[in-house]
């Protein structure tokens, strides 16, 4: 425990004996040899030179998974379901921010964004001293949420072989099951170069001691690590006298983590120093994890400084991972608070909250790391991959600008690569195409549409409902329009999301095409088409005015994988999407025929409202 007072001088605090030392270097090295060139022997053989129980199997089995339920209290299990429901809440909350809706960033260009996860993960929970099933939970929510398909855990056996239950029922409960008993740095090794057991991941997540981020740092070249996330730390402001017992407590819930554990506290008052030192010697002794605090108390720094804007400086200089502001006066800080991996404020607000419960995570950059690091998220476990696309008459707009720029940094084949493109540009700007190209992303589903008015008939579509891209692919043939429609929405709760939004888009992806309502033949009513007992008609007229009467004989409850109470919810989308006004009557005794039947007369009616016309505008408005 060292005390010491703030001068310009000494603002930052050097914990050098967390410094990794070069033997310790040389044995990892060591240790990573062993793995890519033997595997799984060599994390036995890295096992024998820890004097550590060598293990013949090193993924979980489906028992011990199973096993994991008898073994932990029906208490535990309520509380870590609670604690899951907040990281849970807070951690969705990060998703509608990941991508970029399409954006105009000048009249034709369009450019926008989306997130998309890594393919495989490679999560590390520390075990060695506790069973940290709440870190699991801290890296596995966000990368479920964010998409991860393919999760790897690593975690430390104890000395019998076995990993804790509590860590495994966490894991069952979340539907992982690639868990694999190997700590340390070979588990790292491991996961960055891939054994026979274990599989190679393209990133890797987790804190651990100096030795595994040590690790993650010799393997950031070949794989992408989360952060240098080392040894735990703790720093907590406060002035008032009489908090001196709940100050020793908050530094030593940090200081029972490791041997290499820091705690730090700030004050104005040299009184409340004394008496926090007081506290924490009457506290230690009650604490179970003795040897450690032995050696990690010798990491506490007691800091006096003058006034608050001297505090503020410390802060942000050694950037701490947990910062716990106590006093009610919190919001001073605040604002000038730029570098701290997680903020704590107020009496009611302890940083063990975080650790566990109130939702936030507390995987966090230590060691100053705060400076340019953030606390996990789901953003961590994915990328964002920019779109762009221009219409002809954005591409002219923009080529100037681009041609400029390109000349003065003497890059001619840019150049030439907008020069090139002129003459075709220009030539679509005289026969405009009738095209469209539309992405629509919400929480339940992401489209993607593009669309030729003036095409032949040809479809690329996938709903994830199979009767419904029957429908849509005879939307796309009877019209004669060029049509493909991505989908992926979420099903597994119900398709109304799906269809809904997918005729939202298509409707949207038409008006694009059209532009301006002139020279079209507005008016359109196919003739009666019929498919075996059933007959169908529809009147369209395009002036933007959205309105749909629609009457279909009787209906069962599916056709195929399609809900028939789908069928006029589609076709209301759409008109109200698009905007005009069309009337549906399908009469017929078989479910699949009616169907049909008024998809095909109705794309037919509208590929004729939508003909190309020589004469003005079908108004008496001037518009449509």
């Amino acid at each position: 425990m060292k005390s010491i007072t703030l001068t310009s001088k000494n603002l930052f605090i050097d914990f050098k004996d967390s410094k990794f030392s070069n033997s310790n270097k040389i044995t990892l090295k060591k240790f990573e040899k062993l793995i890519i060139n033997q595997g799984d022997e060599g994390i036995i053989e890295i096992s024998k030179i820890l004097n550590e129980k060598p293990l013949s199997k090193l993924k979980v089995t489906n028992l011990e998974f199973k096993n994991s339920d008898k073994q932990i209290s029906d208490e535990l299990k309520i509380a870590i379901l609670e604690a899951y429901s907040n990281i849970k809440q807070y951690h969705e909350k990060q998703i509608p921010g990941l991508s970029i809706q399409p954006n105009e960033t000048t009249k034709g260009i369009k450019l926008w964004s989306e997130f998309r996860p890594i393919e495989s993960v490679g999560l590390y929970i520390p075990g060695g001293t506790a069973p940290l099933f709440s870190s699991l939970m801290m890296q596995a929510i966000p990368a479920l949420l964010a998409g991860c398909q393919n999760i790897t855990v690593c975690t430390p056996p104890n000395k019998f072989g076995k990993i804790d239950p509590a860590i495994l029922w966490v894991a069952n409960m979340l539907g992982i099951k690639n868990v694999f008993k190997v700590g340390g740095s070979q588990a790292i090794f491991s996961m960055a170069y891939g054994t026979k057991t274990i599989p190679k991941c393209l990133k890797i997540f987790g804190p651990g001691n100096q030795f595994v981020t040590e690790a993650k740092k010799m393997v950031s070249d070949l794989v992408s690590i989360d952060m240098p996330a080392g040894p735990s730390e703790v720093y907590v402001v406060s002035d008032d006298l009489i908090k001196a017992d709940i100050i020793a407590a908050d530094l030593l819930s940090q200081l029972e983590h490791s041997n290499d554990a820091k705690a730090v506290f700030i004050t104005k008052d040299k009184r409340l120093i004394e008496k926090v030192k007081i506290s924490i010697g009457k506290q230690k002794v009650e604490l179970n994890r003795q040897e450690i605090l032995k050696n990690s108390i010798k990491n506490i720094f007691l800091v006096r400084a003058k006034n608050n804007k001297q505090i503020i400086d410390f802060i942000n200089i050694n950037a701490p991972e947990h910062l716990i502001l106590l006093d009610n006066n919190f919001s001073d800080f605040i604002p000038f608070i730029v570098n701290a991996g997680s903020v704590f404020c107020g009496t009611y607000s302890p940083e063990s909250f975080g650790d566990y419960a109130s939702g936030s995570n507390h995987t966090l950059p230590t060691s100053g790391h705060a400076k340019t690091y953030s606390g996990l998220s789901v953003k961590d476990f994915g990328k964002s991959i920019t779109f762009q696309t221009a219409t002809p008459e954005g591409f002219m707009l923009l080529a100037p600008t681009v041609e400029i720029l390109a000349s003065a940094e003497h890059l001619d084949a840019h150049n030439k690569a907008v020069q090139i493109r002129k003459k075709y540009a220009e030539a679509s700007i005289i026969d405009k195409p009738r095209t469209s190209f539309l992405t629509r992303s919400t929480n339940e589903t992401n489209i993607y549409i593009n669309l030729n008015i003036d095409g032949s008939g040809n479809y690329n579509i996938n709903t994830g409902l199979k009767y419904f891209d029957h429908m849509l692919e005879q939307f796309a043939k009877h019209g004669n329009f060029d049509l493909s429609i991505q989908s992926l929405g979420d099903l597994e709760i119900d398709e109304h999301h799906t269809i809904e939004d997918v005729a939202l888009a298509l409707g949207d992806a038409f008006k694009s095409a059209i532009g301006v309502r002139s020279n079209i033949e507005r008016y359109s009513s196919s003739e009666i088409l019929v498919m075996d007992e059933t007959k169908s008609s529809v009147s369209i007229d395009m002036a933007s005015r959205p309105f749909l009467k629609m009457k279909t004989s009787k209906l069962r409850e599916y056709v195929g994988d399609f809900p028939t109470e789908m069928f006029k919810h589609f076709f209301v989308s759409f008109v109200n999407s698009l905007g005009f006004t069309c009337h549906i009557e399908t009469i017929g005794e078989n479910s699949h025929h009616i169907v049909e039947a008024t998809f095909k007369s109705f794309t037919r009616a509208l590929s004729g409202a939508l003909e190309k016309s020589e004469s003005t505008v079908l108004s008496t408005k001037g518009v449509l």
